[in-house]
């Protein structure tokens, strides 16, 4: 019976773990043009830069080449694993992006962002 729930609470923390990072992303980071770093950063910086598309859709274009090679270099199981993340991690942060923004100081921002996606990751 435990190895059929095994993989049910995984599926469920990684799906809890994005959604939290997506709200440290959406409420405190990006609001406030504090780069998140990592491939969320870039598509972030993406983004802005080529003035369409959503953080999310472009963070999974990004990892896309990176999913190919690391399938190739480290097996089916973390292929499989990483992209259910690289997905559900996507679909918060664009999912999430309608949220009230709280209006507070740059620095205090970016302490509660960098906290609370740390805690989602």
């Amino acid at each position: 019976m435990k190895k059929i729930w095994r993989p049910a609470l995984e599926l469920l923390e990684l799906i809890a773990g994005c959604a939290v990072f997506a709200l440290g992303f959406n409420l405190f980071l990006s609001p406030n043009d504090i780069n998140a770093g990592g491939l969320s950063g870039l598509a972030m910086v993406l983004v802005h830069f080529l003035g369409f598309g959503t953080v999310g859709a472009v963070t999974a274009v990004v990892n896309l080449p990176l999913f190919i090679i690391g399938g190739k270099k480290l097996g089916k199981n973390f292929f499989f694993g990483s992209l259910l993340g690289m997905i559900f991690l996507s679909l918060s942060i664009d999912l999430l992006a309608w949220l009230p923004i709280p209006k507070v100081e740059p620095l205090i921002a970016a302490l509660y962002g960098g906290v609370i996606c740390g805690v989602g990751l």
